[in-house]
Protein backbone atom coordinates (compact mmCIF):
# COMPACT_ATOMS: atom_id res chain seq x y z
CA UNK A 1 0.00 0.00 0.00
CA UNK A 2 1.33 3.43 -1.17
CA UNK A 3 1.70 6.12 1.68
CA UNK A 4 0.63 9.56 0.80
CA UNK A 5 3.53 11.96 1.27
CA UNK A 6 2.49 15.25 3.68
CA UNK A 7 3.63 18.00 1.76
CA UNK A 8 6.36 19.78 3.31
CA UNK A 9 5.30 23.50 4.93
CA UNK A 10 1.75 22.52 4.99
CA UNK A 11 -0.19 21.94 8.67
CA UNK A 12 -3.09 19.16 8.94
CA UNK A 13 -6.14 20.21 10.57
CA UNK A 14 -7.66 17.08 11.99
CA UNK A 15 -11.32 16.88 12.60
CA UNK A 16 -12.28 18.77 16.08
CA UNK A 17 -9.54 20.59 16.38
CA UNK A 18 -9.61 23.87 18.15
CA UNK A 19 -9.17 27.19 15.64
CA UNK A 20 -6.71 29.02 17.46
CA UNK A 21 -7.72 32.12 16.47
CA UNK A 22 -11.14 31.70 17.87
CA UNK A 23 -9.56 32.97 21.54
CA UNK A 24 -8.25 35.89 19.86
CA UNK A 25 -11.19 37.02 18.22
CA UNK A 26 -13.21 36.44 21.74
CA UNK A 27 -10.48 38.61 23.37
CA UNK A 28 -10.67 41.28 20.95
CA UNK A 29 -14.27 42.03 21.65
CA UNK A 30 -14.33 41.38 25.03
CA UNK A 31 -11.75 44.11 24.64
CA UNK A 32 -14.06 46.79 22.51
CA UNK A 33 -16.74 45.70 24.76
CA UNK A 34 -15.29 47.11 27.89
CA UNK A 35 -13.52 50.04 26.10
CA UNK A 36 -17.35 51.59 25.24
CA UNK A 37 -18.21 51.44 28.99
CA UNK A 38 -19.27 55.11 28.55
CA UNK A 39 -21.62 54.06 25.71
CA UNK A 40 -23.32 51.23 27.69
CA UNK A 41 -23.43 53.60 30.65
CA UNK A 42 -25.23 56.59 28.47
CA UNK A 43 -27.41 54.46 26.80
CA UNK A 44 -29.07 53.09 30.34
CA UNK A 45 -28.61 56.66 31.88
CA UNK A 46 -30.59 57.47 28.81
CA UNK A 47 -33.01 55.43 28.89
CA UNK A 48 -33.85 56.27 32.19
CA UNK A 49 -34.54 59.78 31.76
CA UNK A 50 -36.67 59.37 28.58
CA UNK A 51 -38.60 56.64 30.46
CA UNK A 52 -39.96 59.31 32.72
CA UNK A 53 -39.98 62.14 29.21
CA UNK A 54 -42.69 64.85 30.05
CA UNK A 55 -42.83 67.51 28.07
CA UNK A 56 -39.36 67.15 26.82
CA UNK A 57 -38.61 70.86 28.26
CA UNK A 58 -37.96 69.41 32.01
CA UNK A 59 -34.36 68.13 30.36
CA UNK A 60 -33.42 71.95 29.18
CA UNK A 61 -31.07 71.78 33.03
CA UNK A 62 -29.14 69.10 31.09
CA UNK A 63 -27.56 72.07 28.52
CA UNK A 64 -26.94 73.81 31.29
CA UNK A 65 -25.30 71.31 33.62
CA UNK A 66 -22.78 69.86 30.59
CA UNK A 67 -22.06 73.55 29.84
CA UNK A 68 -20.95 74.55 33.71
CA UNK A 69 -19.42 71.15 33.81
CA UNK A 70 -16.86 71.46 30.68
CA UNK A 71 -16.09 75.03 32.01
CA UNK A 72 -15.45 74.33 35.23
CA UNK A 73 -12.78 71.41 33.95
CA UNK A 74 -11.26 74.00 31.84
CA UNK A 75 -10.97 76.47 34.25
CA UNK A 76 -8.90 74.20 36.68
CA UNK A 77 -7.60 72.62 33.76
CA UNK A 78 -7.26 68.64 34.72
CA UNK A 79 -8.33 66.67 32.80
CA UNK A 80 -8.29 63.98 35.92
CA UNK A 81 -11.41 66.04 37.55
CA UNK A 82 -13.99 65.07 34.75
CA UNK A 83 -15.88 62.86 36.46
CA UNK A 84 -15.39 64.11 40.21
CA UNK A 85 -17.14 67.52 38.85
CA UNK A 86 -20.29 65.58 37.11
CA UNK A 87 -20.85 64.29 39.92
CA UNK A 88 -20.53 67.23 42.21
CA UNK A 89 -22.45 69.39 39.49
CA UNK A 90 -25.29 65.97 39.73
CA UNK A 91 -25.18 65.64 43.34
CA UNK A 92 -26.41 69.37 43.65
CA UNK A 93 -28.89 69.09 41.23
CA UNK A 94 -30.43 66.27 43.10
CA UNK A 95 -30.43 68.14 46.38
CA UNK A 96 -31.74 71.11 44.69
CA UNK A 97 -34.33 69.33 43.03
CA UNK A 98 -35.44 67.76 46.97
CA UNK A 99 -35.86 71.22 48.15
CA UNK A 100 -38.25 71.95 44.96
CA UNK A 101 -35.64 74.14 43.43
CA UNK A 102 -35.11 74.48 39.77
CA UNK A 103 -31.18 73.92 39.66
CA UNK A 104 -31.17 76.15 36.31
CA UNK A 105 -30.23 79.31 38.09
CA UNK A 106 -27.91 78.01 40.29
CA UNK A 107 -26.22 76.22 37.58
CA UNK A 108 -25.96 79.44 35.62
CA UNK A 109 -24.35 81.55 38.82
CA UNK A 110 -22.14 78.92 38.72
CA UNK A 111 -21.14 78.93 35.49
CA UNK A 112 -20.82 82.88 34.99
CA UNK A 113 -18.82 82.44 38.30
CA UNK A 114 -16.66 79.80 36.48
CA UNK A 115 -16.17 82.11 33.10
CA UNK A 116 -15.49 85.41 35.21
CA UNK A 117 -12.56 83.58 36.98
CA UNK A 118 -11.57 81.88 33.68
CA UNK A 119 -11.36 85.03 31.39
CA UNK A 120 -10.05 87.02 34.36
CA UNK A 121 -6.67 84.28 34.72
CA UNK A 122 -6.73 83.98 31.32
CA UNK A 123 -7.52 79.77 31.21
CA UNK A 124 -10.81 80.66 29.07
CA UNK A 125 -8.83 83.26 26.68
CA UNK A 126 -5.99 80.35 25.47
CA UNK A 127 -5.97 78.89 22.24
CA UNK A 128 -8.33 76.30 20.27
CA UNK A 129 -10.96 74.63 22.42
CA UNK A 130 -9.92 76.95 25.64
CA UNK A 131 -11.16 80.28 23.70
CA UNK A 132 -14.14 78.48 22.46
CA UNK A 133 -15.50 77.16 26.15
CA UNK A 134 -17.02 80.83 26.99
CA UNK A 135 -19.01 81.11 23.65
CA UNK A 136 -20.30 77.81 23.28
CA UNK A 137 -21.32 77.33 27.22
CA UNK A 138 -23.13 80.77 26.90
CA UNK A 139 -24.65 79.75 24.07
CA UNK A 140 -26.33 76.07 25.55
CA UNK A 141 -26.83 77.96 28.55
CA UNK A 142 -29.16 80.58 26.44
CA UNK A 143 -30.88 77.49 24.45
CA UNK A 144 -31.54 75.98 27.98
CA UNK A 145 -32.88 79.09 29.35
CA UNK A 146 -34.82 80.09 26.07
CA UNK A 147 -36.20 76.50 26.69
CA UNK A 148 -38.33 77.37 29.61
CA UNK A 149 -39.46 80.59 28.18
CA UNK A 150 -41.18 79.88 25.13
CA UNK A 151 -44.51 77.85 24.96
CA UNK A 152 -43.66 73.88 25.96
CA UNK A 153 -44.28 73.05 22.80
CA UNK A 154 -42.10 75.18 20.80
CA UNK A 155 -39.56 74.64 24.07
CA UNK A 156 -39.09 70.61 23.63
CA UNK A 157 -37.45 71.53 20.01
CA UNK A 158 -35.47 74.11 21.50
CA UNK A 159 -34.11 71.21 23.78
CA UNK A 160 -33.69 68.89 21.44
CA UNK A 161 -31.97 70.83 19.26
CA UNK A 162 -29.48 72.04 22.15
CA UNK A 163 -28.54 68.26 23.01
CA UNK A 164 -28.31 67.47 19.24
CA UNK A 165 -25.11 70.06 19.09
CA UNK A 166 -24.25 69.44 22.20
CA UNK A 167 -23.54 65.89 21.02
CA UNK A 168 -21.55 67.77 18.31
CA UNK A 169 -19.73 69.79 20.74
CA UNK A 170 -18.97 66.54 22.67
CA UNK A 171 -17.86 64.62 19.47
CA UNK A 172 -15.32 67.70 19.02
CA UNK A 173 -13.67 66.92 22.36
CA UNK A 174 -13.78 63.41 21.65
CA UNK A 175 -11.55 63.76 18.54
CA UNK A 176 -9.13 66.66 20.20
CA UNK A 177 -9.13 64.17 23.28
CA UNK A 178 -8.30 67.67 25.26
CA UNK A 179 -10.17 69.70 28.08
CA UNK A 180 -12.34 66.88 29.27
CA UNK A 181 -11.19 62.89 29.78
CA UNK A 182 -12.30 61.28 26.57
CA UNK A 183 -14.45 58.41 28.58
CA UNK A 184 -16.34 61.40 29.36
CA UNK A 185 -17.06 63.09 25.84
CA UNK A 186 -17.84 59.43 24.80
CA UNK A 187 -20.64 59.26 27.66
CA UNK A 188 -22.04 62.81 26.69
CA UNK A 189 -22.21 62.23 23.92
CA UNK A 190 -24.12 59.50 23.53
CA UNK A 191 -26.54 60.56 26.28
CA UNK A 192 -26.95 64.04 24.80
CA UNK A 193 -28.05 61.97 21.38
CA UNK A 194 -29.95 59.42 22.70
CA UNK A 195 -31.76 62.35 24.51
CA UNK A 196 -32.34 65.05 21.63
CA UNK A 197 -33.88 62.24 19.34
CA UNK A 198 -35.90 60.45 22.32
CA UNK A 199 -37.63 64.04 22.67
CA UNK A 200 -38.32 64.68 19.22
CA UNK A 201 -39.37 60.95 18.47
CA UNK A 202 -41.62 60.53 21.77
CA UNK A 203 -43.32 64.33 22.51
CA UNK A 204 -45.64 64.87 19.87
Amino acid sequence: MTRSASVPGTVTDPVGATDPTRPAVWRRVTSVTVRRWPTWLALAVAAISLGDLGDGTELAFVLVLAATGYLFVAVVDRVPATWPVLLGLVAMVVVLRLLDLDPVPALTVVAAALIAVGMIGGRLRGPGLYGLQTPAALGFIALGLAALLVPAAIGHYVVAAGLLGHAAWDAVHWRANKIVARSFSEWCGVWDLILGLGILILVP
